[in-house]
């Protein structure tokens, strides 16, 4: 109410942040379109602001028609009605969250939409920067599921609910910061106010456990099961005066933390108790208190505001890159579309050899990746059946394997190479480059020796101490090792 900015000092997370709530709200509505309580949230948010009137109208035709919120703003609304245009808007997010991952949704509502501005003008001049980091923060999560590139909208809500996601910490150089004793070990500030300092002391515990138990000992000297603390046994009576003692010292010692921590000005504060608290800290500080006099309340009236400043901002936005070039057109050189489709089917063999694996779902997805027909994907599986039941399927059994990799990449002379396996046999230690190709006879094109004969040297020349071979494997799944000075066979 007075616009005082303030700071929690305790971690928040991310999910119980109202803007965050929002848009998650918006999620939920554009995932299952049913969910009408998520939809009236979404549409009093500052997104849509739309007033409680119109929501009133929406609730009545839902009555009438007993259908969705979602459904019902597709419907026709009148031109000057707050609700004309949200359920055209809301569908083509749903497009957007339907073909993109949620991050790159998310970004395109936000720009679409001008999310931030939207919170940040609603937002109070208080907590407008946390409120922008929230948001900002979101969006950022949206990376951290998965990557943000194989998981679910429905995934993401669900991680997010989960918890774990902290919200950003900001800092506001001129807010009260709200700490508790114990997080405020360590800071100083001017002024430092303790607030509800005659609070008394905490009830006795009922079916609780005392223990005696020096820090030096290996195990514990006493330990008590009592079913009241404020009654023990005779033989824990000790125990539990001890445990009491301890317990005012550790409240000496957070009071002697909380008056430290002002370099100027310390304000100790109460309200009245509903019981006497007479070792508290209001009551231990008032004994040794002076009075003084109270001073003339001066204080001046605030100073209107500048019209032309209240609630005026700015957000930074990216400056307008330079104009595109339009490419010169370069009329392309014809491709033979038998050489297209073999290049293809080599991929989609590359794929499955990838995967280590030739089921039928994995064919399939090759089948959609390279634009195979079936005559294709079938040659394509056939090819990498062949080389995992041919000699080299010890290069795919992991328990005669120290190391695998797929696409490996190195660079050599400044050069990106990208191997298609290289593995470690467990046995001897030994490094095996392996190619994989739908030629027949690759040692007979000088081109594919030689890249063969680099790979196998890149790899050499990580550790010189290693044994490293190189070897083809091609689409019949013939096993032909690269020759140590390789020469092109006729």
């Amino acid at each position: 109410a007075l616009q005082i900015p303030a700071h929690v000092g305790e971690n928040t997370a991310l999910i119980d942040c109202c803007e965050v709530q929002d848009i998650v709200a918006l999620l939920d509505v554009l995932v299952s379109s049913r969910h009408d309580l998520s939809m009236a949230r979404v549409l009093r948010s500052p997104l849509f602001d739309v007033p409680d009137p119109a929501l009133v109208d929406l609730a009545m035709r839902r009555r009438a028609q007993a259908d969705s919120w979602f459904a019902l703003l597709q419907q026709p609304w009148p031109q000057d009605h707050a609700l004309h245009g949200i359920g055209a808007r809301l569908l083509a997010w749903k497009d957007l969250l339907d073909r993109l991952p949620p991050h790159d949704a998310m970004q395109a509502i936000y720009s679409q939409h001008d999310v931030l501005a939207r919170f940040a003008v609603r937002a109070p001049e208080v907590q407008r920067a946390a409120v922008l980091a929230n948001l900002r923060a979101l969006l950022a999560s949206s990376l951290q599921v998965a990557g943000g590139r194989f998981v679910t909208p429905y995934a993401f809500v669900r991680a997010l609910k989960a918890g774990g996601v902290q919200a950003p910490a900001t800092v506001i150089s001129d807010a009260v910061r709200l700490l508790t004793v114990h997080g405020a070990k360590g800071l100083e500030a001017d002024v430092v106010v303790l607030l509800d300092t005659d609070t008394p002391p905490r009830a006795a515990e009922t079916m609780g456990v005392l223990i005696d138990w020096p820090a030096q000992e290996a195990h514990p000297r006493q330990f008590f099961f009592v079913s009241s603390e404020a009654n023990p046994p005779q033989c824990a009576q000790a125990t539990r005066d001890h445990e009491l003692q301890q317990r005012q010292r550790e409240e000496l010692n957070a009071l002697y933390v909380a008056l430290t921590r002002a370099r100027n000005t310390l304000v100790v504060s109460s309200i009245e108790p509903h019981r006497e608290a007479p070792g508290s800290w209001w009551r231990r500080l008032s004994d040794v208190a002076a009075p003084i006099p109270a001073a003339a309340d001066t204080a001046c009236a605030p100073a209107p505001p500048d019209p032309l400043q209240d609630g005026m901002f700015s957000l930074k936005v990216l400056p307008p890159g330079p104009p595109p070039v339009t490419p010169v057109p370069v009329e392309a050189a014809p491709v033979d579309p038998a050489l297209d489709l073999l290049a293809r089917v080599g991929q989609a063999m590359h794929r499955l050899l990838e995967w280590g694996g030739v089921d039928v779902p994995a064919v399939a997805a090759v089948r959609r990746e390279f634009a195979l027909d079936a005559e294709g994907a079938d040659r394509a599986a056939a090819m990498a059946r062949n080389i995992l039941a041919g000699p080299g399927a010890w290069a795919w059994d992991a328990a005669q394997l120290s190391w695998q990799g797929n696409e490996v990449e190195l660079v050599s002379d400044g050069t990106v190479l990208r191997l298609d396996r290289l593995v470690q046999r467990r046995d001897n230690g030994q490094w095996w480059v392996l190619d994989h190709k739908s030629n027949l006879a690759p040692l007979r094109d000088p081109d594919l020796v030689a890249q063969l004969a680099r790979y196998r040297a890149a790899v050499r020349a990580i550790d010189p101490a290693q044994v490293v071979h190189a070897a083809f494997l091609n689409g019949q799944g013939e096993w032909i090792e690269l020759p140590e000075t390789p020469a092109v066979r006729p």
